[in-house]
This record gives C-alpha cells, sequence and structure tokens, in this order.
C-alpha cells in the first residue's frame, strides 16, 4: 500500500512540475517577446494621438477593433454551438483524444526519411510496357 501511494505521489508530482515549468516558461515568453511589443505599441499610440489627434487615432482603433472582433465573434459562435450540440460524452473523448495525440506526437517521431526512400528509387528498374516504352513510377 505505502508503494501505490508513493508512486501516485510521484506521479502527482511530476504532473505538477511540468504544468510549473510550461507555466514558468509561458510566463517568461510573455515578459521578454509581448510585454516589449505591447510597451512600444502604446508609446506609438499616444505619440499618434499627439500627432494627428484623440478622435482621430481613436477612431481608426476603434474600426479595426470592431472589423476583427467582429470575425472572431462568428467563428466564436459558429464553434460555440457545434460543440453545444455534441453530447457530454463525446466531449470528454475528445479532449482524451486530444491528450492522448499530444503524448504519442510529443514522444514519438516516425523512422522515415524522405531522402532514403529516394535514394533507394534511384536505381530500380523501370517499369515497360509491352511496347518496351519506360513508364514513369
Amino acid at each position: 500500500m505505502a508503494t501505490l501511494w508513493s508512486v501516485i505521489v510521484w506521479i502527482f508530482g511530476t504532473l505538477l512540475s511540468v504544468l510549473y515549468w510550461i507555466l514558468s516558461t509561458l510566463f517568461w515568453m510573455f515578459l521578454w517577446f509581448f510585454l516589449p511589443l505591447v510597451i512600444v505599441a502604446f508609446l506609438a499610440l499616444r505619440i499618434a494621438e499627439n500627432v494627428l489627434g484623440q478622435e482621430r487615432v481613436r477612431g481608426w482603433v476603434k474600426a479595426r477593433s470592431m472589423k476583427y472582433g467582429g470575425v472572431a465573434w462568428e467563428r466564436a459562435r459558429r464553434l460555440t454551438f457545434a460543440f453545444g450540440v455534441l453530447p457530454v460524452r463525446v466531449l470528454g473523448w475528445f479532449m482524451l483524444f486530444t491528450i492522448w495525440h499530444s503524448i504519442v506526437s510529443l514522444a514519438w517521431r516516425p523512422r522515415w526519411n524522405p531522402w532514403k526512400r529516394a535514394w533507394a528509387k534511384r536505381w530500380k528498374p523501370k517499369k515497360t510496357i509491352p511496347s518496351g516504352r519506360a513508364v514513369k513510377v
């Protein structure tokens, strides 16, 4: 019983450490990549407001936001409806399949190499039709 408990605690600890690693990596990626972009965009917006005028810039930003927001809303509405009509069991199996597929994709890579295949096909005898003419395969 103690052995089983220690295995469960080890699995739980490993999952928590992987989750912590993913979250901390995402945080640092955000901090070093997106935060400078946000700061530059904010400064560009303030400079544009001073140069072109506050109402003109805010109108332009609002027009772009409404355009892209409307498209995103339409997509989300269609997806929400599509997932809403599925039974809960199907959604559960879909999530399990997604997790399984992610794990398999991370752990397994096919050993097939296109160069080996192309090199092997280079010296195969050519197929011919009864007239003796060579046919591409």
